[in-house]
């Protein structure tokens, strides 16, 4: 009988999915290799046989996280709508796909945390780029479809990729913030308020107070 042929791509994913689990409930520090092994249902040595580090698996989960909220964010938007009113679409379902799982919130709170207490994390920073690339493009392309209709400002295409971090950072930000205090502000109104100042300045546009682009 041949040898069972093991897709590593696969195991990786699978052991990752079980991780995230753990690392939702308990935190990246206070969850053990051995925990997610027997998650996963293998030996904690075979762990390593997919994974360098237990950074290395950390990183490996959270891209499967984030492929998975990208997933459901691309699901929901809309590719037929002019750029503006794709752009809030492509927005407004990485929102909901972010505060529709507390899993998110507890994910993005410690990853932050490990980074400022692990200088291990610190040798991965680039890493980190590639974990939001997606994201990065989906917005890019949308506002390089704008310029191409002659709807953005042609300088937005040299723009493009900052525009892009920026709005990612808000997103985070805001989104932690709301966490914090719920019952502060509504999150969506808040997020309105600032895609209609980014917009405006992007098309040149003088629109009345809180009217949507």
């Amino acid at each position: 009988m041949s040898p069972k042929v093991v897709d590593r791509g696969q195991r990786q994913r699978e052991i990752a999915l079980a991780a995230l689990e753990l690392f939702a409930q308990n935190g990246f520090e206070a969850t053990s290799v051995s925990q997610i092994a027997e998650a996963a249902g293998i030996s904690k040595g075979s762990i390593y046989l997919y994974f360098s580090s237990k950074e290395d698996l950390i990183f490996h989960t959270v891209a499967v996280w984030v492929d998975q909220m990208m997933a459901q964010t691309g699901s929901e938007t809309p590719s037929d709508l002019p750029p503006p009113q794709r752009l809030r679409a492509l927005v407004h379902a990485m929102v909901e796909a972010f505060v529709s799982d507390e899993r998110s919130v507890r994910i993005a709170a410690a990853i932050f945390q490990l980074f400022l207490t692990n200088p291990r994390m610190l040798e991965h920073r680039d890493l980190t780029r590639e974990l939001f690339q997606d994201a990065r493009k989906a917005i890019t392309d949308i506002l390089l479809d704008g310029v191409a209709q002659g709807i953005f400002r042609p300088g937005t295409g040299q723009e493009a990729e900052g525009i892009a971090v920026n709005l990612l950072a808000y997103l985070d930000g805001i989104g932690l913030h709301y966490y914090m205090s719920r019952s502060y502000f509504h999150l969506m109104s808040q997020v309105d308020l600032y895609l209609d100042h980014l917009l405006r300045d992007l098309t040149h546009l003088n629109r009345r107070p809180g009217a949507h682009i």
